[in-house]
């Protein structure tokens, strides 16, 4: 199955990283963070100052308890932080010892692990690593999709290429899918680039689906709104190819893999590069010595996620696949003014229609009047339009035009 998507664009930024993965250095910590998750309300297994393992349950999901989530790494838990309403907001892991990412200890005995899928994924952390479409969020425990999305190509500015990623662990990846199959009675596609030769020996109901075109038909929503015919309504959960290895890792060997290979790029990367390191890496650690000097009084912005729809953070986003070095934003010039007058209020950005615009989304969704609709909270005209086929991600290119 064969796809080319004509509408979008492709930004240019420098920076591209070298498309060879390289050990970073080990991180001092990690965090598993609450934006990763939005509205988790978590019931604690540990507390601050508690010894943990690679692959030991940290918390649960207070609304549906069986959804587990583990600690990436071997150390100590340093802080528990919680915003509005008890949700989280991050839980940070001291490592303890120098070992490399792929030693941490054995978090899980190096025994293939029997019973149900769904069961197993559950209760060994590797659940959070679906999403559900509509809404982009973690799927209920007892959810049955229509299909499951795996998106192994990635259109965004200096994103790695998953067919390095991927270049030595094609039976854990083809292993993983024939887990996901387990989960569905649709099918299970997997959007490649062309001539990527992904999922080949798989097994039934694994299809492969070759995407081209500009950003972002990398995306998975692009990816479904193009197969969605052939779907129909329904749930469908996606899931990122790092992902699937790691579950195709547990079921071969037993052992909860925490790897995450990122590619570090962009206009201050010194050396823009593929990277090994842990999910929810410290980018202070990940970073040190990979700033080049200059920009606006030196300093520089690190991104978790791509320059389009990343964020400014400290730790690595779950769903991210790229750390982003960009030049610090310059501060605007205040006039003085009397104290009499104060500093007059300065307001949201007005949103500048423009032809360009139309050309950016291949959703056939109209993007001026969906912008619109959201920008004054007018929900009903949003969803008619088809608002819960996206999420922030697909229109973040849009910001680019405004």
């Amino acid at each position: 199955m064969l796809f080319s998507i004509r509408k979008g664009y492709d930004p240019a930024l420098p920076g591209a990283p070298r498309q060879s993965v390289e050990d970073a250095a080990p991180v001092g910590s990690a965090a598993i963070l609450g934006a990763d998750c939005p509205g988790l309300r978590p019931a604690l297994a540990v507390a601050t100052g508690d010894p943990v393992r690679r692959g030991q349950v940290l918390f649960t999901d207070r609304r549906h308890p069986a959804i587990a989530y583990v600690s990436p790494l071997t150390g100590v838990v340093e802080s528990i932080d919680f915003g509005p309403r008890r949700t989280l907001s991050a839980m940070v892991l001291r490592r303890t010892g120098q070992a490399d990412p792929e030693d941490d200890g054995a978090g899980t005995p190096a025994t293939p692990p029997a019973g149900d899928a769904r069961e197993t994924l559950l209760a060994r952390g590797l659940w959070p690593a679906f999403l559900a479409r509509p809404f982009g969020r973690v799927p209920a425990p007892d959810g049955t999709p229509v299909a499951i999305l795996v998106s192994a190509t990635d259109s965004n500015p200096l994103a790695p290429d998953p067919r390095v990623v991927l270049a030595d662990r094609g039976p854990a990846f083809d292993r993983g899918l024939t887990v996901l199959a387990a989960l569905t009675t649709g099918p299970v596609f997997v959007a490649q680039p062309p001539g990527a030769g992904l999922a080949a020996t798989a097994g039934d109901r694994i299809c492969a689906v070759e995407i081209s075109g500009p950003h972002p038909a990398g995306l998975p929503g692009a990816q479904l709104y193009r197969l969605r015919p052939e779907i129909g309504p329904g749930e469908v959960w996606t899931i990122g190819y790092q992902d699937v290895t790691a579950i195709g890792h547990l079921f071969e060997t037993g052992d909860y893999r925490s790897e995450r290979v990122v590619a570090l790029g962009g206009p201050r990367a010194l050396n823009p590069r593929l990277v090994r390191t842990v999910m929810g890496a410290s980018l202070r650690d990940l970073t040190a010595g990979e700033v080049a000097p200059g920009g606006r009084d030196g300093f520089a912005r690190i991104l978790s996620g791509s320059v389009l729809a990343g964020r400014e953070a400290a730790w690595l986003g779950r769903h991210h696949h790229q750390v982003t070095v960009l030049d610090a934003r310059p501060e605007a010039r205040r006039l003085p003014l009397p104290w009499w007058l104060g500093r007059p209020g300065r307001g949201p950005r007005p949103l500048v229609a423009s032809e360009r615009l139309e050309g950016l989304l291949p959703f056939g969704i109209p993007p001026v009047p969906l912008m619109r609709a959201l920008a004054v909270g007018d929900s009903e005209t949003a969803e008619r339009l088809g608002a819960l086929d996206l999420v922030e991600e697909d229109v973040a290119l849009l910001s680019c035009f405004c």
